[in-house]
């Protein structure tokens, strides 16, 4: 053997052996073991999910990986504490998941109520009555073309009411831009 060919030999030999250590003591972050990586205003989870940083008065808290109900989900906050979570869903089980939120509300003793304006169109339950606002949970759920989502909003009556119906245009808007 020659010289040259057996430092390059022994070169490639190192240079191996060095990526190999130095990859198994990398860390990934969490976010991209769930399969969320950075997007241009927000994250993208692998599936196609979307989660943008704000969407209209709400700020994303928190991402969520798939389950066994979804395919991912963010976390969002608006003012005076609405919360509004996001979901993906493999395409035409939109409606069986939110057949499924109505009956466990029902089946857990909440009150479902018949809300008006924007909120008429979700299925909506009273959470908490016993305080001068009631606390109401309600989601509506979407078909998309290449997957089905939901929304679920809490917030409070009679005070919150009003912004229910700004809340979800903006979030339609988002999830007309995911497909």
């Amino acid at each position: 053997m020659k010289w040259p060919s057996i430092l390059h030999l022994v070169s490639g030999l190192v240079l191996s052996i060095a990526v190999t250590m130095g990859s198994a003591g990398a860390q990934v972050p969490p976010e991209k073991d769930a399969g969320w990586q950075s997007d241009v205003s927000g994250l993208r989870h692998f599936t196609g999910l979307r989660c943008p940083d704000t969407i209209g008065a709400f700020s994303r808290i928190k991402v969520m990986e798939g389950d066994a109900v979804s395919q991912a989900s963010c976390i969002y906050t608006g003012r005076d504490g609405i919360t509004a979570v996001l979901r993906k869903h493999t395409q035409g089980t939109g409606r069986r998941e939110a057949l499924t939120f109505s009956r466990s509300y029902k089946a857990a003793g909440f009150e479902p109520i018949t809300l008006s304006g924007a909120a008429s169109t979700g299925i909506s339950f009273r959470t908490r009555n016993w305080t001068p606002t009631s606390l109401c949970e309600t989601l509506w759920y979407f078909s998309g073309t290449d997957a089905d989502y939901t929304l679920w909003l809490s917030y409070t009556l009679p005070t919150q009411e009003a912004e229910v119906g700004p809340a979800i245009a903006i979030f339609t808007s988002a999830l007309a831009d995911q497909n």
